[in-house]
Parts: C-alpha cells; structure tokens; sequence
C-alpha cells in the first residue's frame, strides 16, 4: 500500500501524528499551487489550512482506488474557486513576489544577481501571461506541471474526462504562446520557458 494512503488510513481513524506527516509533506506543494493563483501570502496560508482541515474531517471518505495527491488537490482546487468567487479582484492575482517580500531579494555576487533577474523578469513574464488565460487553462497548466499530476487524475479534480484536459492543455499552451509573442518574446526566450527555466 502507497504510504500517503496508509497515511490518510491512520488520519480516518484520527490519528494526529499521520495527520502532522501528511501535512508536511503536501503544506509546500499545496502553499506553491494557491499562491501561485492569489499573489497572496496569508490567503494562502489560509486555503493551505482550510485543505488540510477537510482533510482531516473527510479521511474517512478517501477512496484508495485514486492517488492521494489527486484528492487531496482536488479539495485545494475546490477551495481555491471558494475563495475566488469571494475574492474576484483580478488585478491582484498576478502580482510578483518581489512586490509582496522586497526584502527577500537575493545577496550574491554580481553575476549571479544579473542571472537571477534575467530568470525572474522571466519568470514574471510568463506569470503575467498566465493570468490573461483562463482559470481552467490556468489549472491544467499548474497541475500538470507544477505538481506533476497526470491528465486522468486532472480530470478527477476538476470533475471532467482526460480528452477534455487533453484539450485544454493544447488551447492553454497555444493561448499562453500567442500572449509571450504578443509580448515580445522571441525564440530563445520562448525555448528557456520550454526548458522550465
């Protein structure tokens, strides 16, 4: 048996130390995917705990047949439209991170620092290009990449078939290149972002 699974047997039957080990291991994967979509550090910190309280309160309905991150996700994506639809101020979702913690910018040497910020106005770049895509599109994205999950198990978190994720992947992935066009980017930029850079 998978040991997330034995994990989530031992939290139905309420065991609070598998429940702490669960935690630990999904808090920075969980924290990553919301703030990735609210730009927003206490939010996320909030959908992190909301996830993991439904969690612990529903083990007891996991079916062992999934995999323990798609349901585990699939509660994150499902609070993370909750907090949205409360929350629906688009013009913050996207934000960097340099704007949220300016006193976490790096200390290294010259070179390093200019590499650094090459790879951030990138990686900002491609941020702001995903917040002009869908949410939909935005899910499959992250999810596939971001938490590396498969397309049947996207299609059980968003409560849809594989051929749809297939789909929305395809239109995700040629909407985001025609905006970094768009937006100037060229060949080897473009290639960089490939290359998860």
């Amino acid at each position: 048996m998978d040991p997330e699974t034995q994990l989530i047997e031992g939290v139905a039957q309420g065991n609070e130390r598998d429940f702490e080990e669960l935690f630990r291991r999904y808090q920075a994967r969980l924290g990553s995917f919301f703030l990735q979509r609210t730009r927003d550090r206490h939010a996320t910190e909030e959908l992190v705990q909301e996830t993991m309280l439904v969690v612990w309160e529903r083990a007891s309905s996991f079916n062992s047949s999934s995999r323990p991150s798609s349901w585990i996700f699939g509660i994150g994506y499902r609070k993370y439209l909750e907090w949205y639809r409360r929350n629906s101020k688009s013009n913050q979702l996207y934000r960097s991170e340099a704007e949220q913690d300016p006193e976490e910018l790096p200390r290294e040497s010259k070179n390093e620092v200019s590499e650094q910020i090459g790879r951030e106005t990138l990686s900002e770049q491609v941020r702001q290009a995903l917040g002009e895509l869908s949410e939909e599109h935005r899910a499959v994205i992250d999810l596939t990449f971001q938490q590396g999950l498969s397309y049947g198990e996207i299609a059980r978190i968003l409560g849809t078939q594989p051929g749809t994720v297939k789909s929305r992947m395809f239109y995700a992935k040629e909407r985001l290149k025609e905006i970094l066009i768009r937006r100037g980017m060229k060949g080897d930029e473009l290639w960089q972002i490939s290359r998860g850079v």
